[in-house]
């Protein structure tokens, strides 16, 4: 496993990238008898866009047929439960019940009319469930309490071992029924399936459990009784977690064993993943902090072993990555997923060689897991029009109007685009001399690199739209009035907090924001006052740079506003680092001496320290909102102007109120 950075260069898939070869994506395959027009594959992701009931909406509809007529060649669904007590997610799908075939129906013809085929994937999430969600028990094939929640789950006896086999059965007959081109049992992840195939989770005695065989015979079973059950033709795909990376769970040889057998069971592909829910750092969808097709080897490793078709998939953002592990077999197709939700027609830019007008996944998992994780339906930092594809539809207007942009911020900058393609005549101030704003530091971090990804997409699209761009340049009211605008948009975004404290500037203290972006240097010993995503970041890349750091935060825990993910990969590095955090404290007064603190109720003196950096939040700069309201039609705050917020909500904000204009 590498962190980004650490693993092996892709030259060759850069190379293929600047010659424009892509060819081998763009091949047909079979999987059994199912002919596909290319080697893409829209990985299963839950997007919790259905009823409760777990019915097809609208809302999905929309989603998936966008990804169709963006040229994927087969679309995989999110996983969908087979029993009740099988389901972990407020609004995912359901294939438990006859009654839901209809709008099933629905998605598939309309899938098909955007030439692409459709898979169903189905699956029970055994102890990863949630009870709470479903109302029912928590089943598994040991009464081990699930890493995440804690919940401990019902022993499965012999016979409901076989009603579940036999549930798996009857909604692989309504997936065909609802006519779906093939079905995707799901034996990853660390759900029911999965739980049976490891030594982690599987504690079993008997026939199900014990040695691999024993612990392979659910999964088989319930391919062979498919097999038997959907008939001689009809695709069946097995997902498994190649390597669930952690103690005492499957590796890369069980997994290669168990693909054989299942392949022997019936299994027309295997499609290979890998973590589950105890894995470090989200494995199961790897963020930004791990290598690009960080997967692939373990495909490469199952596709040695079998002798049907291997699916890759985990951080192909890349089409020049995705096409070279085609061409060099590692695979036979990818499976692209989080890409899919910031652009659904990366398949087609690729294909017609626009790769720089994809619109770039950035592997941050801020709104697409994130919000899965908390029972939100899921939507993309980059692309806010996911899962609003048709509220989010370009409309031209038929009027265009004079729009002053003031920020070049991602809000901003996500207004501008939008505006300018509908047709209006927009003119954009920003105070620096380059766009981004905050957006820019943020990139700075170790292992944000690709945070400047999509912040090149956004310029580039802001600097062809036509905007009138005016860079170095602070607006005042009386700029934005001169140019006679009907309407104006604040985006000004906010300034790092400075606070009240006896002798801080006497320490010449330093803002985060300046060291992250390397125009402050501080001393060796450096005390970063704030805990929190900016602060720890800033006391990381600090770190690297061999300084000695300790971390000040006033709550009782950092990283409170970081992604589960990233705040894993964030403290590692810090621990490794030794960098010192102090938490429930708060800062009195600076001296030549040190730092008096009240920690925990009691006053202590740390340091002295050579310089103090300042991550204590930002507040919001609308002073210019205030000067121009009733002097413009329409005046609209978005983004940290208005309340400082992430970036997911202010480029969400930033697209809807160019559609109100």
């Amino acid at each position: 496993m590498f962190l980004a950075g650490q693993g092996p260069e892709h030259s060759s898939c850069e190379r293929s990238l600047e010659m424009g070869d892509l060819s081998h994506l763009f091949q047909p395959i079979k999987i059994r008898n199912l002919e596909i027009k290319n080697r893409v594959v829209m990985a299963p992701m839950v997007a919790n866009y259905c009823t409760p009931e777990g019915a097809v909406t609208q809302r999905l509809i929309d989603y998936m047929v966008a990804r169709a007529w963006g040229g994927v060649g087969l679309i995989e669904t999110e996983a969908s439960y087979v029993r009740e007590d099988g389901k972990a997610f407020t609004n995912e799908m359901g294939i438990h019940k006859d009654d839901l075939v209809p709008g099933l129906r629905e998605l598939t013809n309309l899938v098909h009319e955007g030439k692409a085929k459709i898979a169903m994937q189905i699956y029970h999430a055994g102890r990863q469930g949630s009870s709470k969600v479903s109302g029912l028990p928590l089943v598994a094939p040991s009464p081990l309490a699930d890493p995440s929640s804690g919940e401990t789950p019902h022993e499965l006896t012999l016979q409901e071992i076989h009603e579940l086999e036999d549930a798996f059965v009857r909604a692989a007959l309504r997936a065909k029924d609802a006519g779906f081109d093939a079905v995707d049992v799901h034996g990853a992840h660390g759900y029911l399936i999965a739980e049976f195939l490891s030594p982690f989770s599987n504690r079993r005695t008997d026939e199900y459990g014990g040695n691999l065989q024993g612990r392979a015979r659910f999964a088989m079973e319930i391919v062979s009784k498919i097999r038997q059950a959907v008939g001689p033709d009809y695709p069946i795909i097995f997902r498994i977690s190649g390597d669930e990376y952690v103690s005492g769970g499957l590796d890369l040889p069980q997994t290669q064993a168990i693909s054989r057998l299942v392949q022997d069971a019936g299994a027309d592909a295997i499609s290979v993943s890998a973590g589950n829910y105890a894995s470090p750092g989200m494995m199961i969808v790897p963020p930004m902090e791990l290598e690009r097709a960080i997967f692939v080897p373990l495909a490469q490793a199952i596709k040695e072993v079998v002798s049907v078709p291997v699916i890759a998939v985990g951080r192909l953002h890349d089409p020049a990555i995705a096409d070279q592990v085609i061409a060099l077999g590692q695979a036979d197709m990818v499976a692209e997923g989080r890409s899919l939700l910031t652009d659904p027609g990366w398949v087609e830019k690729a294909q017609r060689g626009e790769v720089d007008e994809i619109k770039p996944c950035i592997s941050c998992n801020e709104a697409c897991i994130n919000n899965l994780m908390q029972q939100m339906p899921i939507s993309c930092l980059v692309n806010p029009g996911c899962g609003r594809e048709r509220e989010f539809a370009i409309q031209p207007v038929k009027q265009p109007k004079n729009v002053v942009v003031v920020g070049g911020g991602p809000a901003g900058l996500e207004a501008t685009r939008v505006l300018a393609e509908r047709g209006h005549h927009v003119t954009l101030f920003e105070e620096d001399a380059r766009l981004g704003g905050e957006f820019v530091v943020a990139g700075q971090a170790p292992r944000k690199e690709e945070l400047s990804d999509a912040l090149r997409w956004m310029i580039r699209q802001v600097m062809k739209s036509g905007a009138d761009i005016r860079l170095g340049q602070r607006a005042t009211a009386d700029m934005v009035l001169s140019l006679k605008p009907e309407a104006v948009i604040v985006a000004t975004g906010a300034k790092p907090k400075v606070p009240k404290v006896h002798g801080l500037k006497a320490q010449r203290a330093k803002v985060a924001r300046d060291v992250l972006m390397g125009e402050a240097v501080p001393g060796q010993t450096v005390m970063v006052a704030g805990g929190g995503a900016v602060g720890l970041e800033a006391a990381e890349l600090l770190s690297l740079m061999g300084k000695e750091i300790t971390v000040v935060e006033m709550t009782s825990s950092v990283a409170a506003d970081m992604t589960p993910d990233r705040r894993y990969w964030v403290l590692e590095e810090l621990a490794d680092h030794d960098v010192g955090l102090v938490t429930d404290a708060t800062i009195q007064d600076v001296t030549d001496g040190g730092v008096r603190i009240l920690h925990e109720g009691h006053e202590e003196v740390i340091g002295p320290y050579d310089d103090i950096v300042l991550a204590l939040g930002y507040e919001p700069d609308a002073g210019l909102v205030k000067e121009l309201q009733g002097r413009v039609p329409q005046v609209f705050n978005i983004g940290d102007s208005v309340q400082v917020r992430s970036a997911v909500e202010a480029i969400r904000e930033g697209a809807e109120v160019a559609r109100q204009i």
